[in-house]
């Protein structure tokens, strides 16, 4: 499998809430052979953004597959996941889901990534908007199996405060201090 190229992986709907054109321009300006770029999801963006990619001449590392029921089979062959989006994000259950796979994130640092991502103790928070930081930050974890290892560690540890058990115990105890 040493031929396989690595991925990154971004789930979200492609409409105007997110930010896929930053990480779009930022991936290909890395000009790395051995990574692909792959979006998960379908929205009204779509034409807009696969123009770009092709006018970027980014079509053999730039993938779009669509809306998918198989998000899970998907993540678990995601070396990187990265999430670029606005300060309009709502509560980012995807990184919940990669976080909880161990997978090494990169996102936007907005309040609703930031909540997750704990203040950056379990993922890159990256400027919004910012193509620069996003090349340096990307490049920096794309060129490092070190850091992605010790990144997917620590999101495998924190993911456990989503615990479904865990906070369904911290939301009986409120309710019963009400």
């Amino acid at each position: 499998i040493k031929n396989r190229k690595s991925i990154i992986t971004m789930v979200a709907r492609l409409d105007e809430i997110k930010d896929h054109e930053t990480l779009i321009k930022s991936f290909l300006s890395l000009k790395n052979d051995k990574w692909v770029l792959q979006f998960v999801g379908g929205g009204q963006k779509e034409d807009y953004l696969k123009n770009l990619v092709n006018s970027l001449n980014g079509n053999k590392s730039i993938k779009f597959l669509g809306s998918r029921n198989d998000v899970l089979k998907i993540l678990s062959n995601t070396d990187i996941f990265a999430f670029s989006t606005t300060i309009k994000e709502g509560f980012g259950i995807v990184l919940i889901e990669a976080l909880s796979m161990g997978i090494p994130i990169i996102a936007t640092d907005v309040p609703a990534c930031r909540e997750v991502l704990m203040d950056g103790k379990a993922g890159i928070l990256v400027p919004e908007r910012n193509i620069k930081i996003w090349q340096n930050k990307l490049s920096s974890l794309m060129e490092s199996e070190n850091k992605r290892s010790l990144l997917a560690n620590k999101a495998k540890k924190l993911s456990k405060f989503y615990d479904i058990k865990l906070v369904g115990t911290e939301y009986i105890k409120l309710l019963n201090d009400i």
